[in-house]
């Protein structure tokens, strides 16, 4: 796999995220929620390397038919296709992706926090809630993983 692909789920890893049906290892199942359309194949193995996650996670998310790829459009449309999602875009994705890897992370005992998610409305409510995530993260998956899931939804929210 090129280290400027593209790297998305497929529709079978959209349902493994929802369903937990090959019961991934946690950090494995972590980076394939992040899978999102927007990062390369290099910036996930520099992610997983920071996580933890065995080098050849792509290779075996994509034997399992979980990922996809495609190459990655030139910097400049790139650029001016991703500078600035709409505002009520990037809030959905980052709430969505601070439900899941806290959830991911905690199982039910998210709870309390996918309220407090539930009843923010915008990407600075969001952006309050930052700690409690990052203590939420660090307390089911490590201080590593809470780290490197705090960047990313720190990007998302923009």
């Amino acid at each position: 796999m090129n280290s400027n692909d593209i790297v998305i789920k497929t529709a079978k890893g959209v349902a493994e995220v929802e369903a937990r049906s090959k019961r991934l290892p946690q950090r494995l199942r972590t980076i394939l929620i992040m899978m999102d359309g927007t990062l390369t194949a290099g910036k996930l193995q520099e992610i997983a390397a920071k996580m933890g996650v065995p080098p050849d996670f792509l290779d075996s998310l994509q034997a399992e038919g979980l990922i996809e790829t495609g190459s990655a459009a030139p910097a400049s449309v790139a650029a001016a296709t991703v500078a600035a999602p709409p505002v009520a875009d990037r809030f959905r994705a980052a709430q969505k992706f601070m439900n899941d890897t806290v959830v991911d992370a905690l199982g039910m005992r998210a709870f309390m926090f996918t309220l407090k998610l539930e009843r923010c409305f915008t990407c600075e409510e969001l952006n309050g809630l930052m700690d409690a995530y990052v203590k939420a993260i660090a307390k089911g998956s490590g201080e590593e993983i809470a780290a490197v899931l705090k960047l990313r939804a720190q990007e998302l929210i923009g």
